[in-house]
């Protein structure tokens, strides 16, 4: 089988590297691939065994043949869909309709009538709701030969660290950072102890003001493990999410969480349990969740134990093996 993927780029980003997983499972599996990038684009994720062409644009013109092509955001589905409609597969990592500003495109390209496969069965439930079908639901899952606690347990430290991907407000709105700057605003205020903000910044230095803050630029998978281990708690503030890999990641590596309900999160999420889940876009309800676990040890610990036994469910192993078992048998079919 010959798999083309259209990706654009591949950048420090959590689709970018779903697909370089995919596409790395599907080699490991005895199939060809060929990646489909844009020239000058980044490629930072590591592609064992595949093609990489490079395309002056996304046209239908510069789109390869393949068995299937594994469409996975609106902006690449429509070229695809010209040059190979029969062969086309969407991949549903985020609900775009959400959150670009052309929303009917958006949501033209999931109405096409082609197989869908979602990462979670919120996005899936999203799909029904928009085109009245059901697709494919293949959670993602995390590498815990990378993502783990600390041997030895956590180590503690007077300076307590709270981790948090800060994305660009203006191209990333619905990661809520404005949300999360302010709840950590009033965070500072509540609590009496001292701590700094690990803000990784993936676009471009982001700052917050009033909070000590240490600015990080995109990291890799075992860099990103490695923060997590070092963190008293995990933050997450989206609007929108697909599943939110991120979250699951800390748990993975025993880090308490505070998340919003951005919906993909709820494939695993359960509130109170291993996370404290507080409504999108409430700063105060997040910055309480956030002294909620700074000032009590035992929930925190009880969030961790939990988080971990959950975490351990989703393994990357699983994903890799069901989403290629998936392809295999839709290409069957088209």
């Amino acid at each position: 089988m010959k798999v083309i993927i259209p990706a654009i780029a591949l950048g420090l980003t959590g689709g970018s590297k779903s697909l370089a997983n995919i596409a790395n499972a599907l080699v490991s599996r005895g199939h060809q691939v060929e990646v489909v990038v844009v020239k000058g684009m980044p490629v930072h994720y590591p592609l064992h065994g595949c093609k990489v062409t490079v395309v002056p644009q996304f046209k239908k013109e510069w789109i390869p043949k393949g068995d299937l092509i594994l469409t996975n955001f609106y902006k690449t589905f429509k070229p695809c869909f010209e040059a190979w409609p029969r062969q086309c597969v969407r991949l549903c990592q985020g609900f775009e309709p959400d959150w670009v500003q052309d929303r009917n495109f958006a949501l033209w390209t999931y109405r096409r009538g082609v197989p869908t496969i979602s990462i979670s069965k919120w996005l899936d439930n999203k799909l029904f709701q928009a085109t009245r079908k059901r697709g494919l639901v293949v959670p993602l899952g995390v590498n815990r030969t990378i993502f783990h606690p600390r041997p030895g347990g956590q180590k503690k430290s007077a300076i307590k660290r709270i981790l948090y991907i800060a994305r660009e407000p203006k191209g990333y709105h619905m990661k809520g950072f404005g949300d999360f700057a302010r709840a950590i605003q009033l965070f500072s205020r509540m609590y009496k102890g001292e701590f700094i903000v690990d803000l990784i910044c993936p676009e471009r230095p982001l700052q917050i003001r009033g909070v000590r803050s240490h600015v990080i630029g995109p990291q890799s998978p075992a860099q990103m493990a490695n923060l997590y281990r070092r963190s008293d708690l995990y933050v997450s503030s989206s609007k929108s999410e697909g599943f939110g890999l991120p979250v699951l990641e800390a748990m993975a590596c025993g880090v308490p969480v505070v998340t919003t309900n951005s919906g993909g999160v709820m494939q695993f999420c359960r509130a109170n349990h291993n996370a404290i889940v507080t409504p999108p876009e409430h700063a105060r309800a997040l910055a309480k969740g956030m002294l909620t676990v700074m000032t009590r040890p035992q929930k925190a610990f009880q969030l961790s134990k939990a988080g971990l036994k959950t975490a351990s469910k989703y393994s990357d192993a699983h994903f890799r093996q069901r989403i290629v078992t998936v392809l295999e048998r839709l290409a069957k079919r088209l």
